[in-house]
């Protein structure tokens, strides 16, 4: 199974600082089109999170535009800035309808993984909060399958970085979310967003990630106190269940007048001869 990641859309109707930086509009186009290009296609979409810079209705209508073509692998949750009331509207035909009345938590059962969707975000608050009602839930749909492959996916990620602006408004209770997590030994991946940067750690058994944004990154600025929104291209990530694990691969998009590729498949294709002979792998003759 594949699932594809985007977050941090930040798609906007209006002119802001960090919106002169880069337009997410466009840079949303591209990162869509290069996941329809992709062969194999990703079974799903998971779209952690600030799909909108203000959760207007406008930008959602924007959002569904541009998402289109891959409207029907979209698996989304809200981020802190979306508005809950809007984002329910605006993805009500891939909601399902049992949604919790506080929380835009969910679960897909449909797939060789279980997948999980946890919205920890808080009305009016730029930072979230796993209380004891999403705890709650959580480990009722994880008892739900204890022996099923599982990712869990949220917006906020439930560890410190280093960045520390972002970590000030992060997950409160970010420990509870952490232990559920260490006792649900099924939970292969958690996958997140918010920091618009590729981060890894390890939780439990479970591989943990965040996924950087389809519009502008954070510099990598670690203990330092500095805050700075950066032009680094729109990126999305891979996570391929081999049927045991999770490997994960990030992406990043650029204008394709602007890449330049040298060809391999001769050098391919004597790796595979090899391989498949049982021939040792020497340096001589692959060539260079």
């Amino acid at each position: 199974m594949l699932i594809a990641q985007i977050s941090d859309c930040h798609i906007r109707d209006q002119e802001t600082p960090v919106g002169r930086l880069v337009d997410t509009t466009k840079t949303l186009h591209l990162v869509t089109e290069h996941l329809m290009g992709l062969d194999p296609a990703p079974d799903v979409v998971l779209a952690t999170g600030d799909l909108t810079d203000d959760g207007t209705t406008t930008q959602y209508a924007i959002l569904r535009e541009i998402l289109a073509p891959i409207d029907g692998r979209i698996v989304p949750i809200p981020g802190n800035h979306d508005e809950q009331p809007a984002f329910r509207l605006a993805f009500s035909d891939l909601l399902p309808d049992d949604l919790p009345d506080d929380h835009c938590s969910y679960v897909v059962d449909d797939h060789p993984v279980r997948i999980v969707a946890l919205d920890t975000t808080l009305p009016g608050r730029h930072d979230g909060h796993f209380d004891h009602l999403r705890e709650a839930w959580l480990d009722t749909a994880l008892n739900a399958a204890p022996d099923r492959p599982t990712v869990v996916f949220t917006h906020f990620p439930p560890f410190d970085t280093g960045l520390r602006f972002m970590d000030r408004a992060g997950l409160i209770e970010a420990g509870r979310l952490r232990a559920v997590i260490e006792n649900h030994p099924q939970v292969k991946l958690l996958s997140c967003g918010h920091l618009h940067r590729p981060i890894q750690t390890i939780i439990g058994t479970a591989l943990v990630t965040t996924c950087p944004s389809t519009g502008n990154q954070l510099n990598l600025a670690l203990h330092s106190e500095r805050a700075d929104a950066v032009n680094e291209p729109p990126a999305y990530q891979l996570h391929w269940w081999d049927g045991g694990r999770f490997v994960t691969h990030t992406g990043v998009v650029r204008n394709p007048d602007s890449v330049r590729t040298v060809d391999l498949s001769d050098y391919a294709t004597e790796v595979r001869r090899r391989h498949e002979a049982g021939e040792a792998h020497t340096k001589a003759p692959l060539g260079n």
